[in-house]
C-alpha cells in the first residue's frame, strides 16, 4: 500500500486521514460512515486509513464490510493492542497522501475538522503541521465532564512550561502534517505520549507549527449509559503521571537553569542579610551559612543545566542523523492491510 502514491486512477493522493480505534463495535459503523460522507465532499483526492489496535469485540469485521463499498477506505489491523502511538505510527507509515491528518474516528473535534485542517496547512506552505486546539480563543469543550476539561487545561499548561510552548494543545491527536516531514522523523512512543513526542521532535528539529481553534465534543452515543465509565476516563490518573514525567524529562533545561537562578537569588538575599547583621554587630553566621548553602545549590543547578544542554544538543544531532537516514515509524510486525474493493 505504501509503495504507490496514486488513488488507482493515476492521480496523486493529496490527503490521507488516519484514525486509530480499539473495541469500538458499538459506534464504528456509524462513525466511519459519517466520516466517509464528509470526505466525499472534499475537492481533493483522498484516502481514509482506519487502524484496528488489536480490538477483540468484532470491530475489525465491521470495517472490513465497509471496505467492500468504498475503495478509498483502508483497514490496517493487528492482533495485539499496542497503544495509540503505535497505531498512529503504522497509519502514518502506510499513508500515501501529501498531507496526513490524524484524528478521532467519531468527528468529536468538529464535523468539518478534516476540511479545516487541510485548508489551513495548504494555505500556509511555510507550515509543517497544524494542531487543532480547544484551548485557544475560539475553541472550547462541549459535553465533556468538567474534571476532564480541568485536567486538559492544567496539564497542557504544565507541559508548555516544562517541554515546549509552541502550541496550546499538546495532548490531542487531531492534527495535519506534511507527509514529507512527519515520515522522516523517527518516532518511538507506543502510547499517548506519542503526541508529546511528535511536538517535541518537530520543535527541536526546527519545523514550523500552526494552530486552529476547535470545539471538542463528546458525542451523545459515547455519553449514553453514564454508569459505565468512558474507556479513557478510567485511565486518566495513569495518563496524568505518564504525560507529566514525559514533559519533565523531555526538555529539563527549561526549568533547571530557572531553578538555578531562583536559588542564586536566595543565596544573594541571605548574603545581603548577613552583611547587614554583621554591620549592626548582630549574629550573622547563620545567614551567611545559608548564603553559602544556597550558593552551592545554585552552582549545582547551573552545572546540571550545562550537562542537560549538552545532552539536548547531542540528542538533537542524533535525531537529525536518523531523520537524514529516513525515519522508521514502526515495522509491520504482523500488520494486515485490507481494502477488498481496490484489490
Amino acid at each position: 500500500m505504501s509503495d504507490g502514491q496514486t488513488d488507482g486512477r493515476g492521480r496523486g493522493i493529496e490527503l490521507s486521514v488516519v484514525c486509530p480505534f480499539y473495541n469500538e463495535a458499538l459506534i464504528i459503523e456509524e462513525a466511519v460512515s459519517r466520516l466517509i460522507a464528509r470526505m466525499r465532499k472534499l475537492s481533493c483526492s483522498w484516502e481514509l486509513i482506519v487502524v484496528n489496535d488489536g480490538s477483540t469485540d468484532g470491530s475489525e469485521a465491521i470495517v472490513e464490510r465497509l471496505c467492500d463499498a468504498e475503495p478509498r477506505l483502508w483497514l490496517l489491523s493487528y492482533d495485539v493492542n499496542r497503544g495509540r502511538g503505535y497505531a498512529l505510527r503504522q497509519g502514518i507509515r502506510h499513508a500515501r497522501g501529501e498531507i496526513i491528518v490524524t484524528m478521532e474516528i467519531d468527528l468529536s473535534w468538529g464535523e468539518d475538522i478534516v476540511e479545516r485542517l487541510y485548508r489551513e496547512i495548504t494555505a500556509h506552505p511555510e507550515c509543517d503541521a497544524v494542531v487543532a486546539s480547544p484551548n485557544m480563543t475560539g475553541g472550547g469543550y462541549r459535553n465533556v465532564p468538567w474534571r476532564r476539561v480541568l485536567v486538559s487545561r492544567v496539564g497542557n499548561l504544565i507541559i508548555r512550561a516544562c517541554m515546549t510552548n509552541a502550541v496550546t494543545m499538546n495532548t490531542g491527536m487531531t492534527r495535519a502534517y506534511r507527509a514529507a516531514v512527519v515520515k522522516r522523523i523517527p518516532f518511538e512512543e507506543d502510547g499517548k505520549e506519542f503526541h508529546l513526542e511528535v511536538l517535541l521532535k518537530m520543535v527541536t528539529l526546527g519545523y514550523r507549527l500552526r494552530e486552529i481553534p476547535c470545539v471538542l465534543e463528546w458525542k451523545e452515543y459515547k455519553l449514553a449509559g453514564r454508569r459505565k465509565k468512558r474507556k479513557s476516563s478510567s485511565r486518566i490518573n495513569k495518563l496524568i503521571v505518564s504525560h507529566s514525567l514525559f514533559s519533565l524529562f523531555a526538555n529539563p533545561i527549561r526549568y533547571v537553569w530557572a531553578l538555578g537562578v531562583g536559588v542564586l537569588i536566595l543565596a544573594l538575599g541571605f548574603f545581603c542579610i548577613g552583611c547587614v547583621l554583621f554591620v549592626q554587630g548582630r549574629v550573622s553566621v547563620y545567614a551567611l551559612m545559608l548564603s553559602v548553602l544556597f550558593g552551592s545549590m545554585a552552582m549545582l543547578f547551573f552545572t546540571l543545566g550545562v550537562i542537560t544542554h549538552q545532552g539536548h544538543t547531542i540528542q538533537r544531532e542524533l535525531w537529525l542523523l536518523r531523520e537524514q537516514l529516513g525515519g522508521a515509524n514502526g515495522r509491520d510486525r504482523g500488520v494486515r492491510v485490507v481494502n477488498r474493493a481496490a484489490l
